[in-house]
Order: structure tokens, then C-alpha cells, then sequence
């Protein structure tokens, strides 16, 4: 009988090994395109009934506001190994100036085990509830704009509810009322560019949700054209009518429709969705043809891409900042260990 040590020195005669990552790639390759195959052309057949039976309307390349905002917001995780800190900002841009308007950043600490869902509920919440509030002191400060475009939306899916704690969302729905209510005061057109809608609102407004489980933007691909947009419908009574009612979407003050519009001729762009309060629908066609005619790259409104240019909180930036901190913290205490990055993530963070 062969030892242990015997059998180490034996040649290796295996046959090679099969490669993981050609295993995946046929994989996806057959499961994707199978998909793909099976659905076109049922998609194709939806998408052509709709287009006949659907109110589409023709925007125009123009800009009728003079001095427009875009409003965005961003945040970042620093994951440390003895607790988790988030970072958030919101940053208004205005166009033709250039001016830029924020309030100071704020940060959150979360203890170890408050990871996952839980803590992105929390900052996804507090971020949004941070740009709604910065737009409020803008307008309050007598901003001079016509327009005011919010990166995000107006309408809230029951997702939202659930999102973070309590006292958040009360915080977020407090600051969207007062956000409309003074625009409605100052007569600010407001709307809201939901930039990856992910919804199917228009589907359940259509009554389709037995039909297909398309969202809303995939689906309107396939039927706008580049420059169409859709009629205005209402999300609360979609969602109401074939669902339930959503706690969210009830408590803002101000009643919202939206519509979809494709803004950009890249096949790979989706349709974005539009959403408005009451107050501004009478100027509906002007900021419908404005997102239009702004959207130069990559199918988004202008004041939205640079707004969201100047407030994004990159992974590099953080890690500059946490290179900063070791230093300071070695040169005060000698002691960097409290600084240990969470297990994975010393790469980024160049640990």
C-alpha cells in the first residue's frame, strides 16, 4: 500500500479541469437569450397594441424657463470594523448661473450589528428627506427660479413605508409637503425625474398586471419613440384601483400624476418618469419640452446631471478622507486599531 508521501510524488495525470468562469458565462448566455427569445415576441405583440391604443404625445426641443434648479443628494458608507458611519449631503444647482446652494452634510453612526437592509433603509430615507429639505431653504431664500427639478420622485411606493424608522419617514414626508407648499406659494414649477423607475404604475393604470410583469419603463422602450411622451395618469389611483392603497403615496399633501417621456435615442436608455403636483400642471407641455430639450447626455435633464455631478460622494473620496484619518489618529494617540476597516473592505479604502 502506497503512503501518504508516495502519492504526493506521483506526476499529476488529471484531466484539466473545467474553467468556472466559462461555466458561468454559457450559462448566462443560454438562459438569458433563451428568455429573450421566449418573450419577444409576446412583448412585441403587447407593445404594438399599446402604441395604438395610447394617448402619445410629440415634445419639442426647447427651453421655455429661464433660471431652472436641478436638486440632488448623495451618500456614502464608511464601514469601519467597530461601527459604520453614513455621510449625507443634497446640493442644489442652478442654471444659467451655475450658483450652487447646500446645507452642511450631516453624518450618522451605526453600531456594528445595524447592517443590511436596515441601515440602507435609514440612509436612503434620511438622503432623500435631506434633499427635500434643502430645496425648501433655497426656495425660501427667494431663489428666483421658474422651475425645480428633483432628483427623484414625488409619488412613493409602499416600499417606502417600511424603509428606515419612524421618526425618517415622518421626517421625509414632512419636508416633501412643506417643499411643495412653498413652491406653490413662491409659484415654482416642481417637478419630479425618476431617472431608473423601476414602478408599474402605468401598467396598473392600464389594468395589464395580469398580462405581463414588465415594469412600467421596459415596456414604454419598446413603444416610445424618441421625443414621445405619454399622457398624464394618476400613480394613487392605479396603485389604488389594482392594488391597495399605499400609507406613503396618501400622505402627500398635494395630489401627483406623472407621465413618461423617452428623452434619449439610445436603445439602452429607458423612458424616464416624470412626476407633478397639481399646482403645476398647467405648465405640464413647457416642462415636459425643457426636460427634453436639456437632456444631453444620457437622457437626464441638465440642472438633474449637474446637480448630481457636484453632490456625489464617491468611494475614492471616502478613502482619501480615511487616509487623512489614520494619519491624524496615529499622530495623536500612536493607536490606529479602532480604525480597521470592515473585513473586505480595506482595498477601497486603502488600508
Amino acid at each position: 500500500m502506497q503512503t501518504f508521501k508516495e502519492k504526493l510524488a506521483e506526476p499529476l495525470t488529471r484531466a484539466p479541469l473545467p474553467n468556472l468562469y466559462l461555466s458561468i458565462r454559457d450559462l448566462l448566455l443560454e438562459e438569458v437569450c433563451a428568455d429573450v427569445e421566449g418573450d419577444v415576441r409576446a412583448v412585441k405583440k403587447l407593445a404594438s397594441r399599446l402604441r395604438e391604443e395610447l394617448v402619445l404625445r410629440t415634445m419639442s426641443k426647447r427651453e421655455p424657463f429661464e433660471i431652472v434648479a436641478g436638486v440632488d443628494a448623495g451618500s456614502q458608507v464608511l464601514p469601519l470594523a467597530s461601527r459604520r458611519y453614513a455621510v449625507i449631503s443634497a446640493l442644489v444647482y442652478t442654471l444659467p448661473s451655475g450658483s450652487r446652494f447646500f446645507l452642511e452634510p450631516e453624518s450618522i453612526s451605526f453600531p456594528y450589528r445595524f447592517a443590511g437592509d436596515r441601515l440602507d433603509g435609514v440612509v436612503n430615507v434620511r438622503r432623500e428627506a435631506k434633499l427635500y429639505e434643502t430645496a425648501i431653504r433655497f426656495v425660501e431664500g427667494g431663489s428666483g427660479v421658474e422651475l425645480l427639478l428633483i432628483d427623484g420622485p414625488l409619488v412613493f411606493s409602499n416600499w417606502w413605508s417600511m424603509a428606515g424608522r419612524e421618526e425618517d419617514r415622518r421626517r421625509l414626508l414632512d419636508a416633501i409637503n412643506a417643499l411643495l407648499s412653498a413652491c406653490r406659494e413662491e409659484e415654482i414649477a416642481v417637478a419630479g425625474v425618476v431617472k431608473r423607475p423601476s414602478a408599474r404604475y402605468l401598467v396598473y393604470d392600464l389594468g395589464l398586471e395580469r398580462e405581463t410583469d414588465l415594469p412600467d419603463s421596459f415596456l414604454l422602450l419598446q413603444i416610445l419613440r424618441p421625443g414621445e411622451r405619454t399622457e398624464l395618469f394618476s400613480p394613487s389611483s392605479a396603485i389604488r384601483r389594482a392594488v391597495r392603497s399605499s400609507p406613503f403615496m396618501d400622505a402627500v399633501d398635494s395630489p401627483v400624476y406623472s407621465f413618461y417621456g423617452r428623452f434619449s435615442s439610445e436603445w439602452s436608455i429607458p423612458p424616464l418618469r416624470v412626476d407633478l403636483p397639481a399646482f403645476s400642471l398647467g405648465r405640464m407641455e413647457e416642462i415636459a419640452d425643457y426636460c427634453y430639450g436639456s437632456s444631453f447626455w444620457s437622457g437626464i435633464p441638465l440642472p438633474i446631471v449637474r446637480a448630481d455631478e457636484e453632490v456625489r460622494i464617491t468611494k475614492s473620496f471616502i478613502a482619501d478622507i480615511y487616509g487623512d484619518m489614520v494619519s491624524r489618529v496615529g499622530r495623536l494617540s500612536g493607536d490606529v486599531s479602532y480604525l480597521a476597516p470592515y473585513w473586505g473592505e480595506g482595498r477601497w479604502m486603502g488600508a
